[in-house]
């Protein structure tokens, strides 16, 4: 499209003042962008839909600058979506919507009606579905893909996927009947099945193929893709990153733990594992004689040994979790609690292969989706979703033990690793067994900064976590200020200028106006890397494992609805580097939690919780946690006290 046409098809119909329609980026994703500046006159803004699929409106916001309120309401066709009045305050009010659903032709209408108020609004309008019109396709068979579950198709994979890339528009087919094994090298390099790096307009299509990895390789690493859509694959690992055995004796004092290990897994590997210091395997104690239900601890193995045959081993535990991210945790305490109430099995990591490498990565991309898939196991990380520029969807991607009948495990560590996106994820439709995943089933948050010195309106920043990301921050991006308990807010503005060039972990933001009373020792949150308009729907989890399915969420602006969560453990909390959790929404929802009884928000603000069945689980509050409303949620009490 030449740039006169491109730019003629983003003019909107405006009602008063003219406003300021910003240039698109060169890619059908981002088809609309407004960046109104301040104005008393009422304004409407009109976009016509070319491709059907969901919509997303993001970076999304209006602040009333002075004088009464400002209404603003998000249409499809007649239909309003959305309406909000927002009076002058320390912070704009966000306006992220999704527009689902829609067809060629819809009418998008963003409308601002002011009274006696002076304003300004700014949203991008994003394509949320990949679509592939007039797509070439290929066949991977063509490039030498056996398909018989023993062959290594691993390099007519890569064949297959080069030729493609080539195309400016492509569909590469499986045949949906196989198993394609691919294993690459056989050291412990990470090798990416589908490495996408800067993928465009392609689609893979598994058709319901099986893919068995070989540990630790992923399935799919995606770094600054758009429009691309992975569809219809069973992912599992082989050897499997875990093996299972019956627990036949707890030696507290010497720290041993010895194993019987059933025929159905291969004989085990012993030795130390070379890879990571801090290397846990996990007891159960099932909630009742042959239950696959229950609870567990992480025990640190320092090496396994073989006893008197091949499948009988000796696990010997280290006294405590040095080089993990809780080094302190002592383990004699969990090797006699094994001991005293009964531990029935062990999970054992495979001393080469587990806790190695991840299985998905989406990184700086936009309009990408993750469909029909399902997962058998993991090596260690499932999926990291990071630092995204545009829509993301999970749709149908499960996690699940293929034996649950036998099994306890499904991945070493977090499941879902949301972090830092400028867009929301949706994921809809997926099944996990969280209880059988050791870490966080769900990881969403962004990170803080401290404010180390103010001069001027310009910020030193460094992170509270991890290394300083100032890549993420742009012009035009709003910051808020907080106290450093994050219980007030100071107040918030926009970016002018970011200076990433000073050594250590500092960097500068520079705002248009500085918040009143901010000062060194403050909280600075990047507002538009929240993982802001993330929706999560119709998902499940089961209780099947040796654990709940723990969450770690420090985020804003995320809704949960519609969803059954079994033994599942809601907890949003700033912790030390994140933002404080604020218009968190759960609707709808069905949630059990044995472990702890609770949900629980602490610092919570501006959350609503309707309609949700609350099975032996209480609503708690605390830190200071401020309007948070309840609306007919319905207890009920199944534990017998």
């Amino acid at each position: 499209m030449k740039t006169a046409l491109l730019l003629a098809s983003l003019l909107p119909f405006v009602q008063g003042t003219p406003t300021k329609v910003m240039p698109s980026p060169a890619s059908k994703t981002f088809v609309y962008m407004v960046d109104q500046t301040s104005t008393t006159q009422p304004q409407t803004w009109t976009h016509r839909v070319a491709e059907a699929g969901d919509y997303q409106l993001g970076m999304a916001w209006v602040e009333t600058l002075s004088g009464e309120e400002v209404e603003v309401t998000i249409r499809v066709g007649k239909r309003a979506l959305r309406t909000v009045k927002v009076r002058p305050g320390l912070a704009p009010t966000r306006l992220e919507t999704r527009l689902e659903g829609l067809a060629a032709g819809d009418e998008i209408r963003v409308t601002a009606t002011p009274k006696n108020a002076r304003y300004r609004l700014g949203f991008q309008l994003a394509l949320c579905t990949p679509t592939f019109p007039g797509a070439k396709v290929f066949q991977v068979r063509d490039f030498g893909a056996v398909g018989d579950g023993v062959t290594d198709d691993f390099a007519a994979i890569q064949r297959a996927v080069a030729a493609t890339r080539q195309a400016d528009s492509a569909i590469l087919r499986f045949d949906g009947s196989k198993t394609y094994r691919a294993v690459g090298l056989r050291d412990f390099t990470e090798e990416a099945l589908f490495a996408l790096k800067g993928a465009k307009n392609l689609k893979i299509e598994g058709g319901g193929a099986r893919v068995v990895l070989h540990p630790p390789d992923s399935f799919a690493q995606l770094d600054d893709a758009e429009n691309v859509q992975l569809d219809g694959f069973q992912i599992d690992y082989d050897p499997k990153p875990y093996y299972q055995g019956t627990i036949r004796k707890v030696d507290v004092e010497a720290m041993t733990i010895d194993l019987e290990v059933p025929e159905r897994y291969p004989v085990p590997e012993v030795g130390k594992n070379e890879f990571r210091a801090a290397f846990f395997g996990r007891s159960f104690f099932p909630d009742s004689p042959g239950a696959r239900t229950g609870r567990g601890d992480n025990l640190y193995i320092e090496e396994v040994t073989r006893l008197d045959s091949e499948r009988r081993v000796r696990l010997h535990i280290r006294p405590s979790a040095l080089n993990s991210a809780t080094p302190d945790a002592v383990m004699k305490p969990r090797m006699r609690r094994a001991a005293e109430q009964g531990a029935t099995e062990f999970v054992v990591p495979h001393v080469k292969y587990a806790h190695r490498g991840r299985v998905n990565l989406i990184t700086r991309s936009a309009r990408v989706l993750f469909s029909n898939l399902r997962y058998e196991s993991s090596p260690h990380f499932w999926s990291l979703i990071t630092h995204n520029t545009g829509p993301i969807t999970l749709r149908n991607m499960d996690l699940k033990m293929a034996h649950p009948e036998t099994e306890l495990f499904v991945s070493w560590r977090d499941g879902l690793h949301i972090k830092n996106s400028r867009w929301g994820v949706l994921i809809e439709d997926s099944d996990w067994d969280g209880a059988a995943t050791y870490d966080d089933s769900f990881a969403i948050y962004s990170r803080a900064q401290k404010l180390v010195e103010v001069a001027g309106t310009t910020l030193t920043l460094t992170p509270t976590f991890e290394s300083k990301e100032p890549f993420l921050w742009r012009k035009g991006d709003w910051a808020s200020v907080w106290s450093p308990n994050q219980q007030n807010l100071r107040g918030m503005a926009r970016v002018v200028a970011v200076d990433a060039t000073s050594t250590g972990q500092t960097f500068r933001v520079t705002l248009e106006s500085l918040p009143t009373a901010a000062a060194a020792g403050d909280i600075v949150l990047h507002e538009e890397s929240l993982n802001r308009g993330s929706v999560i729907r119709r998902c499940s989890t089961s209780d099947i494992g040796t654990d709940s399915s723990s969450t770690r969420f420090r985020c804003a602006d995320v809704t949960f609805e519609n969803n059954h969560f079994e033994d599942f453990r809601f907890w949003f909390h700033a912790g030390s580097n994140g933002p404080r959790p604020r218009n968190i929404v759960l609707k709808n929802n069905w949630i059990s939690n044995q472990e702890t009884g609770e949900l629980l928000f602490q610092q919570g603000l501006d959350c609503l919780l309707q309609d949700n069945q609350l099975v032996d689980v209480t609503l708690k509050f605390t830190d200071g946690s401020s309007n948070m409303r309840e609306e007919n949620n319905r207890s009920i009490k199944k534990k017998k006290t």
